[in-house]
């Protein structure tokens, strides 16, 4: 039996580290919560989106993350936030017994149960990881600190006795309790990032109308603006307001650059892209969707790149290997080619697997002479001068990550449904139809 006067000191030793422990994880899964709902509502990537295999938005928005969210209301980093509050509570319990030397065999054992379930959860969670070739670096932290509590709570805290009943009541009864508190966070959190998905997703997952068959009477954009979910207003009201208070910076379309639509289009949309930028990607396929249901000339688009490499870009804050640089160099020499929207279409296709190799396979197969000729033009002082010319441009709209969207001049955001609206409204900001949205959050 342990004895309380010996067993006092150590005990309280675990149980503030466990206390710590928990508040480290709380800290990391509201931190991933919060983002989690920025990112689903048209924010930018989060931090810990470093590249395609480590990538916390490829993680929070996979298949399994979108179920769990769906069936039960909360998403994994809420129910990473029960956890820790979980342990939080009970790590509490047992310094508060520890100190006034009271028994604490239950509290222990509750402690095991919670986490024990939370470690193996995580090493699953770690395995699907795994199975789709994608890590999230924020929850690894997370999985480290539940697997640090277990250890504390099976290899160092010392039960008197293995009565499992009260235990688990107390357990069940503290998840519970917080799981209540949670629901309601949970369902405002969007299942989807809705926001910058593609319009015939948003049709989807809300039963609003199809853009190109509106049902409602009125001007087309305010039929297009008033059939949009919450969400997803919200998000155009942002960026509408991102749009307004941004400084307009004068020029005009570059013919050669022009991929889409006349040059004198009333709206010129210039993209700034990263071939192996995820969010990069989902805008892409949402723009060709755009371009099928938008009137001909009634846009332009223009694609510049913005490597996130500091091989080639001095802003960037990570070496990638060279692989974003060459497919920049890629592109720009094939502008103004047919070629370009293939080639430009494989490799965001592939981006979870490209590499040096495989970028020179999409763009010349295996044609020694065409590769010969795009390897002249690639390692050209003229291409690195247009490349250079991409990143400093981009900087001139304050750049904060890729895909960055200028519209007419001005910073917009990558959000199809605010692209899709400012063609619908030739580029006027000011159109009555935006009179529906609901007002922007602050910035």
């Amino acid at each position: 039996m342990m004895n309380p006067a010996s067993a006092t000191s150590p005990v309280k030793r675990y149980a503030i580290t466990l206390t710590a422990l928990s508040l480290a994880a709380l800290a990391v899964t509201l931190y991933q919560w919060v983002e989690l709902a920025a990112l689903r509502s048209g924010g930018s990537a989060p931090l810990c989106t470093i590249s395609a295999t480590l990538n916390c938005a490829g993680v929070w928005n996979s298949a399994l993350s979108e179920s769990v969210h769906r069936y039960t209301g909360i998403p994994v980093a809420g129910w990473g936030v029960a956890w820790s509050v979980v342990a939080l509570i009970l790590s509490g319990l047992l310094w508060q017994r520890a100190r006034q030397t009271q028994p604490a065999a239950d509290i222990i054992q509750a402690l095991r149960l919670i986490t024990g379930a939370g470690a193996l959860i995580a090493l699953l969670l770690l395995g699907y990881s795994a199975a789709i070739k994608v890590f999230c670096p924020t929850c690894i932290v997370f999985y480290a600190l539940v697997w640090g509590s277990a250890w504390l709570a099976f290899f160092k805290l010392k039960p008197d006795g293995t009565r499992w009943a009260q235990p688990a009541l107390l357990t069940g009864g503290v998840l519970a309790v917080t799981l209540a508190a949670l629901i309601y966070p949970g369902l405002r959190t969007p299942v989807k990032d809705l926001a910058t998905a593609a319009l015939s997703t948003v049709t989807q997952e809300t039963g609003a109308p199809a853009p190109s068959a509106p049902v409602t009477q009125g001007p087309p954009l305010e039929q297009f603006l008033a059939s949009l979910p919450p969400g997803v207003q919200e998000a155009v009201s942002f960026s509408l307001d991102m749009y307004r208070k941004s400084k307009p910076v004068p020029g005009m379309p570059d013919p050669k650059r022009v991929s889409f639509g006349p040059a004198l289009a009333p709206v010129h949309l210039v993209e700034w892209t990263d071939i192996r930028c995820p969010h990069c990607k989902n805008m892409e396929q949402a723009l060709e969707e755009i371009r099928r249901i938008t009137q001909p000339g009634s846009w332009t688009q223009e694609s510049r790149h913005y490597p996130l490499d500091t091989q080639c870009n001095r802003y960037a804050l990570r070496d990638g290997g060279g692989i974003s640089c060459l497919a920049a160099r890629v592109q720009i020499c094939l502008r103004g080619t047919p070629e370009l929207a293939r080639v430009r279409g494989a490799m965001f296709a592939q981006q979870d697997s490209l590499s040096i190799e495989r970028v020179w396979q999409i763009s010349a197969g295996g044609d020694t002479a065409r590769r010969k000729s795009l390897e002249t033009c690639v390692n050209s002082p003229e291409t690195g001068r247009i490349l250079q010319e991409d990143i400093e441009s981009a900087n001139k709209h304050d750049f904060t990550g890729t895909p960055l969207v200028v519209i007419n001049g001005r910073k917009g955001t990558a959000a199809p449904a605010f692209i899709y609206g400012m063609i619908l409204a030739q580029g006027r900001d000011n159109d009555p139809a935006f009179a529906v949205l609901p007002p922007p959050p602050p910035q």
